[in-house]
């Protein structure tokens, strides 16, 4: 986009264009997203920013009408040059910078901490170690309105390392003390008493279809999932805890309450939630491409492509896929469910009903007898393998990783097949060009009469639906299930 088509958005006050530029106003100081109510400025005010760190970078004020740093989430980023800094973003924002180095940030992705600095300036135009500070001010900002947790707890959840540090880099970037929103929070807050924190989206955003989803694959004890509500147990950084997300279609935005032993965990799981219920994709261009096509489009819903849930646990989901070979969905969760009640690590009594386990990591799992439980030997070898080769970094699931290599090496392993490992790198890794072909359900998508369409046809089909060929696994499987129930 040029400045001509920002100034129509922003004159017009297109809600489209919240997230995907910011303007700032000279004369005020401060900056805004598109929509904003207050009175349109002058062009020759206006300065357009593609993100909102480029406006807090250049000293300009979040708007306190519109909230730009608030209401509009900015996951979608406009990062069209790299996908290292896509990946590395996604790590800035969970709180790697937090307790880690810029250099063990570069080394995640083999390549020197200047040339890291380097692809962000290029890209960004800010180094990330400012967007990482950035991104600590604008959460620790959310917790201020959104919950009565104390200044202190808040500088903590937000990963600084003191309340001084805290301080001196929110009047920095806000020129406000913390105090000093605290105080104007207290007269707007509606969640006094806890802490609810909004993961915001833009519609169309289906709800009821990601629950439906999500309860068909849910693992007893571990996952708790109502007509209106998803709730799970999880341990992350050697913190125990639980959490619900619920719909607030009056806010745009999904409502996530955590309970916890340590706040410290909020940021990463504010972000994992927002994965897992895929609330950063831009969909412009799969719809547009999707649309046109005869098959995805009947797998489309009000013209939109399902979205991508992102196991929460990539582990947790590698044993769900080795366990859904060769049989149905449901037979794979039952089994879930038993290795979750046969590890018996309990959460303990303060926890709901239906949430009474953690999945054991690849530590406790090697210790489990899996006999009895219905698992063929053949399949309590594969998991057993597996488990291995991930202690022992033969196999690596970190997200950021060439699929080529993750498949590779996966693969290498007794009992593993191409479904396995493109059905991982969907879902519980989020590599969205994955395609497990040979899934049943794919099959029959993609069939027409009784007769199966043959490997080689399918995956000659799927290259047109590159990149972004699991939310063309998502439409088929949408449009199989549709056709099963007519």
């Amino acid at each position: 986009m040029d400045n001509t088509a920002f100034q129509t958005a922003r004159i017009t006050k297109d809600r489209n264009f919240d997230g995907k530029f910011f303007f700032g106003v000279k004369t005020t100081g401060v900056f805004c997203r598109p929509s904003c109510p207050s009175p349109i400025a002058k062009e020759e005010n206006v300065i357009y920013f593609q993100t909102l760190f480029e406006a807090l970078n250049q000293g300009f004020r979040p708007c306190l009408r519109c909230r730009p740093d608030m209401n509009v989430e900015y996951y979608n980023g406009n990062v069209d040059g790299v996908s290292i800094v896509n990946s590395a973003l996604k790590m800035i924002y969970e709180g790697y910078l937090n307790d880690h180095s810029i250099n063990d940030l570069s080394k995640a992705f083999y390549i020197s901490d200047r040339h890291l600095r380097k692809l962000f300036v290029e890209n960004l135009g800010i180094p990330p170690v400012k967007i990482a500070k950035y991104h600590k001010a604008i959460f620790a900002r959310k917790l201020l309105f959104a919950s009565d947790l104390s200044i202190t707890h808040i500088a903590y959840a937000s990963g600084f390392g003191s309340t001084r540090q805290f301080n001196d880099v929110f009047k920095d970037v806000f020129g406000q003390t913390p105090s000093m929103i605290r105080k104007e929070s207290k007269d707007e807050s509606q969640y006094q008493g806890n802490t609810t924190l909004l993961l915001k989206y833009k519609k169309p955003f289906d709800f009821k279809q990601v629950l439906f989803f999500l309860k068909q694959r849910a693992i007893k004890g571990i996952e708790v999932v109502t007509e209106n509500s998803y709730s799970r147990t999880f341990r992350i950084d050697n913190i125990k805890g639980f959490f619900t997300v619920t719909d607030s279609p009056s806010k745009l935005a999904l409502e996530l309450k955590i309970n916890c032993e340590d706040i410290k965990c909020y940021m990463k799981i504010y972000n994992k939630v927002r994965r897992m219920f895929d609330l950063d994709t831009d969909f412009s261009m799969i719809n547009e491409m999707f649309s046109k096509d005869d098959v995805l489009s009947k797998g489309m819903e009000n013209g939109h492509v399902p979205r991508l849930p992102i196991a929460f646990n990539t582990f947790e989901f590698v044993i769900r896929a080795i366990l859904g070979q060769q049989i149905t969905i449901k037979a794979a969760t039952t089994l879930a469910g038993r290795i979750a009640e046969k590890a018996k690590i309990e959460c303990g009594s303060i926890f709901p009903d239906g949430l009474n386990y953690f999945f054991p990591t690849p530590e406790e799992l090697l210790k489990i007898d899996l006999n009895g439980l219905g698992i063929t030997k053949t399949r309590q070898e594969t998991i057993l393998n597996v488990t291995n080769c991930i202690l022992n970094k033969v196999v690596s699931l970190d997200a950021n990783q060439p699929f080529q290599k993750f498949h590779k090496d996966l693969s290498s392993i007794k009992g593993i097949g191409d479904w396995t490992v493109h059905y991982v790198a969907m879902r519980g890794m989020g590599m969205v060009d994955s395609f497990p072909s040979k899934d049943l359900g794919i099959i029959k998508a993609l069939t027409k009469g009784e007769k199966m369409l043959p490997q080689k046809e399918i995956i000659q089909t799927a290259e047109k639906w590159r990149p972004y060929r699991a939310y063309a696994a998502l439409c088929l499987w949408h449009y199989q299930s549709k056709k099963e129930l007519s």
